[in-house]
């Protein structure tokens, strides 16, 4: 495949700063500048399967904005034991609030097999994090459920099949970044050895949008804190419900029985996730103020 380098563009969406730009682009080009764009590269391998143009399959047979779409072959179904990537690279103006990503996309792979894996790095590419269940991402929607799968590797990705577009947001919270560290994204296709002619993973109308407020999708749950597993044998999941407004964890503690601090965390994201494996059964606290409210939560480690 030649190497095609597409410029998309970056949106920027701001409730609270006037002069925020606003930037679109549905991969056609025609809206696109090198001043207010970021750029999406398309791996350079001989393998590399996706492309940008019309699309012409059974059920990938049109663009959400028409003509053009970013999809795993514009033509045919995608083969085996193949790895594609595309990756694009975003420098928010600010280290507070959120970062939305935001596209378009359709769905049609082996499920349990073949997926669609996106990860980040703020390294340049060095370490990559997967962004299901990562504690830095604030919100994750948009999909189908039953389209979020574990592949054999044990990577989290996309898969199954869904035709219809979906919207989705992936939503992180700056607040840990440094000002002006950028953030690198990629989007991985893979298949394993069994072909069952599937068409692949199909995106269109991707943005990009930095805001202090950003609408999300409000999580029900009947508590303002979630901690689980409790019991644990190790990991600690911490998750608060969304609110639309500014929301951070300004210090989290945990705590022996007696009072001890263990570990101690200042201003993380309020979805975060700890590992307490290498501490003894028993009773233990964890102590947790945002800049909402102050809770403390007992937390039982029981590893047998």
């Amino acid at each position: 495949m030649k190497n095609i380098c597409l410029t998309v563009c970056l949106v920027v969406v701001s409730c609270f700063f006037a002069n925020a730009q606003s930037y679109t682009q549905y991969f056609d080009g025609a809206d696109t500048s090198v001043e207010n764009s970021i750029l999406v590269r398309l791996d350079t391998a001989s393998s590399n399967i996706w492309q940008i143009g019309a699309p012409h399959k059974v059920l990938f047979d049109t663009a959400a904005t028409v003509p053009n779409v970013l999809v795993t072959d514009t033509v045919n179904d995608y083969p085996t034991n193949n790895v594609s990537r595309f990756t694009f690279t975003i420098v928010p103006w600010t280290s507070w609030g959120l970062l939305a990503i935001q596209w378009k996309q359709k769905l049609d792979m082996d499920p349990h097999r073949d997926g669609g894996v996106i990860e980040y790095s703020i390294d340049t590419g060095g370490t990559w994090q997967n962004v299901f269940n990562d504690p830095h991402v604030f919100n994750f929607y948009g999909f189908l459920p039953t389209n979020r799968d574990t592949l054999p590797n044990g990577d989290f990705a996309f898969s199954g099949t869904d035709t219809a577009w979906q919207d989705v947001w992936l939503c992180f919270d700056m607040s840990w970044l440094s000002l002006n560290d950028s953030i690198t994204f990629r989007y991985t296709f893979e298949s394993d050895s069994v072909d069952n002619h599937k068409e692949g993973w199909m995106i269109d109308n991707l943005m990009a949008h930095v805001s202090l407020m950003h609408p999300v999708k409000e999580v029900d749950k009947k508590d303002y804190m979630n901690v689980y597993p409790n019991p644990t044998k190790g990991i600690v999941n911490v998750e608060f419900q969304k609110i639309h407004d500014f929301h951070i964890i300004e210090k989290m503690e945990f705590l022996s029985a007696d009072g001890t601090v263990l570990r101690q965390w200042t201003n993380i994201p309020t979805k975060f996730w700890f590992d307490t494996s290498k501490y003894a059964d028993g009773l233990y606290f964890l102590k947790v103020k945002t800049n909402i409210k102050s809770e403390t939560i007992p937390i039982v480690v029981k590893k047998d």
